[in-house]
């Protein structure tokens, strides 16, 4: 991963992290028996899957004596076994066995490792990340309905990019920027709706294609700050899960899964790999600039700029740590 900075102040530094369920790894990137530091958030934490499938997560050093439970650690049945001196803890972080002594202190039965909690949904493993350790506020989403049997996973993408997170899904609200950056022919019209944690947007634009110019529709739901469901409806129907998640305030990862409905056409197929192809060039239009913009805490904005004040309150619920529930608006 490239994590390379500029050497202007660009203004993420000072963001805080937002709290909610953030994508950490693909499923098949955790077997069971398998044990993984994985760094986000600005810290790290060790994840295991156990024999009989569940992935769990903790901090990463032992409270014994502080060995990190990411290094020469394994795992045993379903618990988690130190290297050092082979203390094993379960998922709730409680000691379950020391080799050398048969009184375990109430407290490490108790629990005494700091857990993160952890679900995993279509082929995604997500933790819940917030600076007080406050409980989950929300679940994860998941794929919409198909509507001719199951979706089929088309592609996966990931990207490693130098920018807060909050920039990312901004973006998405920047109508102006399509037709400059991506040559979309018209500012794409829509509604953007707040419920609680929930944003939705439902887009039309008008997209250049080999048969000329076409109008397609785009609908997202996104649940939280790190986790949202685009369906592109035109030609072809594809559906986008797309997951962004902190490094530190000033790097992101940027995960992609594209679906496509079952048995479709020869024709439809090439059609769809064309649209995702798309897709996926548009993304690679915008990172160079975002590895090099700078936050702009107030914006000069004109008409035809989109919903963007309105992305930032809702975004802004993400940061108040102390806040238990969201107001439900729209806009």
């Amino acid at each position: 991963m490239d994590l390379a900075t500029s050497p202007l102040d660009r203004g993420f530094a000072k963001l805080p992290i937002p709290f909610g369920w953030f994508a950490v790894a693909t499923s098949d990137e955790i077997v069971p028996g398998q044990v993984k530091t994985l760094r986000y958030f600005g810290t790290e934490f060790v994840m295991w899957r156990g024999a009989d499938g569940e992935v769990h997560a903790v901090d990463p050093f032992c409270p014994h004596l502080g060995a990190h439970l990411g290094v020469e650690s394994e795992v045993v049945g379903n618990d988690l076994r130190c290297a050092f001196h082979h203390w094993s803890f379960d998922g709730k972080g409680a000691v379950t066995d020391i080799p050398y002594t048969d009184v375990i202190p109430p407290q490490a039965k108790r629990g005494c490792l700091p857990t993160w909690p952890v679900t995993e949904s279509d082929g995604v493993i997500y933790v819940w990340h917030h600076p007080k350790k406050a409980a989950p506020k929300w679940g994860v989403a998941r794929l919409p309905e198909c509507p001719d049997g199951d979706w089929i996973l088309h592609s996966s993408y990931d990207w490693v990019i130098n920018i807060h997170c909050q920039e990312i899904t901004e973006n998405g609200q920047d109508h102006a920027h399509f037709g400059a950056v991506h040559g979309v022919p018209f500012a794409p019209k829509g509604e953007f709706k707040l419920d609680g944690w929930t944003r939705r947007n439902m887009v039309v634009a008008e997209m250049n294609t080999p048969r000329g110019p076409m109008t397609g529709k785009i609908d997202t739901t996104a649940v939280g700050p790190g986790q949202s469901m685009v369906e592109y409806i035109d030609v072809c129907h594809v559906v986008q899960a797309q997951q962004v998640t902190p490094i530190d305030p000033e790097h992101t990862h940027l995960r992609w899964q594209m679906f496509t409905p079952p048995g479709i056409s020869e024709g439809k197929a090439r059609v769809t790999q064309a649209r995702i192809r798309d897709l996926v060039k548009q993304v690679n239009q915008d990172i160079p600039i975002w590895n090099a913009k700078r936050f702009q805490e107030q914006p000069m904005l004109v008409k035809g700029d989109g919903p963007l004040l309105a992305y930032r309150r809702q975004y802004a619920r993400f940061y108040q740590f102390d806040d238990p529930e969201p107001d439900i608006a729209a806009a």
